[in-house]
């Protein structure tokens, strides 16, 4: 999901990690499944690509 989002979003793993004060190293293992961000950085990544946390988690507005 991440790395669909940053596509999406046209930005890059570093751009990502400046927004929430990891290393772009951080950012990579998010998205290629090595490590998850932490709780407090969901609000983060949700509003840097300006989706909700529910879309950032299960890839859906609502649940079904």
């Amino acid at each position: 999901m991440l790395v669909e989002q940053r596509k999406l979003s046209g930005k890059s793993q570093e751009d990502l990690a400046k927004y929430c004060g990891v290393s772009k190293s951080s950012v990579s293992k998010w998205e290629n499944g090595t490590t998850r961000p932490s709780i407090c950085q969901l609000p983060k990544i949700a509003n840097f690509y300006k989706i909700t946390i529910q879309k950032l988690l299960t890839g859906k507005e609502k649940y079904e």
